[in-house]
């Protein structure tokens, strides 16, 4: 039976991570992931000959997310324009006039300042109870469900104004999923290993895969909060109440994409157009055409919509009428290849990110709090300002396996010399 300091369960954002950090202590690590490859929730892959991210696809907090570092000293190429997802955005092919851009900025701020008052109140209630319903909720709605992946009615209000403003949003030329991959690159990660049980106490842990169990002195579990939920990973004992609170008071949102090639001269506007479906109703798409520049459309839906379409498998059909409605026949016809995504069927994610349920925006912190001094819990739905981004589960990884490192150091497994161990 192996023997390691730390085992990593999931080999995403957040386990790569505390797997870089515990290595530079000189800790021995390995990482086990379900999965045939490293990623989790960032995976990019090919449409064609074209890389399209089906996960995760922006440098968010780009000035300070490690990926932004990774990415360009891997020779990636970062792509440093931020998204037009605000006022300028076009409703389905019309660009709005400034009176409008005008009107929809102060219609955001209105709304952002009413969640912001009941959040400094102390109202950890539904975003969809505190703002009211005008003229500019429908296109609000569908906002809310493309930024945390379920309804306004079921986003929490101290969740949402807890949330930083992330100033630069870049995105990465050969995708963001091949930069996180490429940071997992000489990591001790076991592919195809789902953990079925992990055994704990004060002192050590055992962790239980079909090809047999691993001992470790503290195990970190990045595995995300709905499939925590859902049990398919035993612990052994029960995790206490509080644990298991923090999973259902967590739950993913589902967030999907649909990528269309489409021919050349079938394409609208010369460059990267950010536009929305409507804004007559929150069952809309958000739609990037020339993503990076690429002769690619990709629509992005979100909650209860997303959900509904995945499961009766529409995501595309859904796609290309909007567009054909948008646009007309002619560009659904230059449409020579499609691919859709399917996070809410995904049984190691799913769902997209996390959403706080009303009344449960602190389950965070308590998500992020170690369970004892062996077992810890890292990922986005443990950021109270990063949720739902890579760079959120990198922070959220780095001081899961700093608090392992410091306990560990205590009982002499670590000297005060930076990357040595000082007994095996």
């Amino acid at each position: 039976m192996t023997q390691v300091d730390v085992v990593i369960v999931g080999a995403g954002a957040a386990g790569i991570s505390a797997c870089r950090t515990l290595q530079e202590a000189g800790l021995t690590v390995r990482i086990l992931e379900a999965r045939d490859r490293v990623g989790g929730r960032a995976h990019t892959t090919r449409l064609q000959e074209l890389p399209i991210d089906l996960g995760a696809a922006w440098l968010h907090f780009a000035a300070e997310n490690a990926f932004t570092t990774i990415a360009e000293e891997g020779g990636f190429t970062v792509i440093r324009r931020e998204p037009n997802w605000g006022a300028e955005a076009r409703i389905g092919a019309r660009l709005p006039v400034l009176q409008e851009r005008e009107r929809t900025a102060q219609d955001w701020a209105r709304y952002e300042g009413l969640i912001e008052a009941a959040a400094a109140a102390g109202r950890d209630v539904a975003v969809g109870n505190t703002v009211p319903d005008d003229a500019f909720r429908s296109r609000f709605d569908a906002i809310m469900t493309w930024a945390v992946g379920v309804e306004s009615g079921s986003v929490s209000t101290v969740d949402l104004a807890r949330y930083a403003e992330s100033t630069h949003n870049w995105a990465v030329a050969e995708g963001l999923g091949c930069v996180v991959a490429h940071a997992a690159e000489g990591l001790p990660v076991t592919l195809r290993t789902p953990v079925t049980a992990i055994h704990w106490n004060a002192e050590s842990a055992r962790v239980d895969t079909p090809d047999g169990s691993l001992h470790a002195r503290a195990v970190i579990v990045t595995v995300p909060t709905a499939v925590l939920a859902a049990g398919s990973m035993g612990f052994v004992p029960k995790l206490p109440e509080r644990s298991l609170a923090a999973f259902a008071g967590l739950p993913l949102g589902v967030v999907n994409k649909v990528f269309m090639r489409v021919a050349e001269a079938r394409l609208p506007f010369p460059g990267t157009t950010q536009l929305i479906g409507t804004d007559t109703t929150s069952r809309t798409g958000s739609y990037t055409v020339r993503p990076a520049g690429q002769p690619v459309i990709a629509a992005f839906f979100g909650g209860d919509l997303s959900r509904e379409l995945e499961q009766t498998g529409e995501l595309e059909a859904f796609a290309r009428d909007e567009l054909k409605r948008i646009f007309g026949a002619d560009l659904v016809k230059g449409i020579t290849a499609t691919r859709a995504t399917g996070w809410g069927g995904d049984p190691y994610a799913m769902g997209s990110y996390s959403a706080a349920r009303p009344g449960h925006a602190d389950q965070r912190q308590v998500l992020a709090e170690p369970v004892g001094s062996v077992l810890s819990f890292a990922g986005e739905a443990c950021s109270r300002e990063h949720y739902g981004t890579l760079h959120g589960a990198w922070l959220s990884g780095r001081d899961a396996a700093a608090r392992h490192i410091a306990h560990l150091g205590k009982l002499g497994y670590v000297s005060p010399s930076r990357g040595q161990r000082k007994h095996s």
